[in-house]
């Protein structure tokens, strides 16, 4: 779809998101650099703004700060991206830059001081006119181990080399890392080695197609003596098992005492008979995972005695746990930051 129609049927859009009594007119212009639009927004007592506005027909999260250098006026008023459709890592990206955005699947933000307006509506997730065939998303096993890798490891990293951390086909590597790099996730030249990864947001992104309770096969039990009880014994345990959650989190970035114990096993019945757990439905203190993929094994850490997940692991299982984990994760992001890999 050419640029032309894209601004016709945005029109046409807004136009149905706009409360009543407000009026809106988009009028393209040409200049051979900065905005391909201005949006004149006008209240019900009269007040206007004027918007730049960029129409591109796809938009990758790494477009987004070279568009918000093209629509960002140079009084800090921000712009607004139109396009056919939005991934939900692109409108994160460009709510982080603080541009409004539009897509004709119904995706619209559109933020104003001056005349007061908020407009915020969700429109289709999934891209209903997909470039390549099928997509790309971070759901599986093998996308988590690249993922993992990506976060776990320090760069400069050579697909190659990723390809043998992952342990994946070098050819599923580079194919997921031209992915990355147009989600804004990795930064490369040319097909190069992997110079720097945003581990916050790959992380996020990772959480948009996992779930902790969903990828794995999560049960239920209830240790009578509490938590603290369930770390004493499995200071003892002698086959595998990996810590997760806000336990976890807990000796990276403490925020509250854990009320539920999270950890990766192989045998869930094997372990809970060894740990003297009871399956319940209701009241439930632990939850015993068996792993998605073996990467749950990997990478982890002693502390104390306990073996603890990774940090990156830790951090999306958190994110996509239920409650106050999302907070006890983004606290694991932040101590991430403070302390990147070697």
């Amino acid at each position: 779809m050419n640029e032309a129609n894209i601004l016709t049927r945005g029109g046409k859009l807004l136009d149905q998101r706009l409360p009543a009594g407000w009026r809106q007119k988009l009028s393209p212009i040409r200049r051979p650099r900065g905005a391909d639009a201005d949006l004149r927004i006008v209240s019900p007592d009269g007040v206007e703004a004027l918007l730049p506005v960029e129409v591109k027909g796809r938009v990758f999260p790494r477009d987004v700060p070279d568009l918000k250098r093209r629509v960002e006026g140079p009084d800090g008023r921000p712009g607004l991206v139109m396009t056919e459709f939005l991934t939900p890592s692109a409108k994160r990206r460009l709510v982080e830059e603080k541009l409004n955005y539009l897509d004709l699947t119904g995706n619209v933000r559109l933020v104003l001081s001056r005349p007061g307006l908020f407009i915020e509506t969700d429109g289709a997730t999934t891209d209903p006119n997909p470039i390549e065939k099928g997509g790309r998303s971070l759901r599986g096993a093998k996308a988590g181990r690249v993922v993992r890798a990506l976060c776990d490891f320090a760069p400069p990293i050579a697909v190659s080399d990723l390809a043998i951390k992952a342990g994946v086909d070098i050819s599923y590597a580079s194919r997921l890392l031209d992915w990355l790099d147009r989600e804004g996730l990795v930064t490369r030249k040319s097909r190069g080695p992997v110079e720097a990864v945003d581990r916050a947001r790959m992380i996020r992104r990772w959480a948009d197609d996992y779930s902790v309770l969903k990828s794995n096969d999560a049960r239920s039990f209830l240790d009578p003596r509490g938590v603290s009880n369930l770390l004493r014994r499995l200071t003892t345990r002698r086959r595998r098992y990996a810590v997760t959650g806000s336990l976890a989190a807990n000796r990276l970035a403490p925020i509250a005492p854990a009320r539920l114990a999270m950890v990766y096993v192989d045998d869930p019945d094997d372990a809970a008979g060894e740990l003297n757990l009871t399956a319940t439905e209701t009241g439930a203190n632990v939850m015993l995972l068996t792993p998605f993929d073996e990467i749950a094994f990997e990478r982890t850490r002693i502390d104390e005695g306990v073996t603890y997940v990774a940090p990156s692991q830790a951090a999306v299982d958190l994110l996509t746990s239920p409650g106050r984990s999302p907070a006890e994760g983004e606290a694991v992001l932040e101590w991430m930051a403070r302390n990147p890999p070697s």
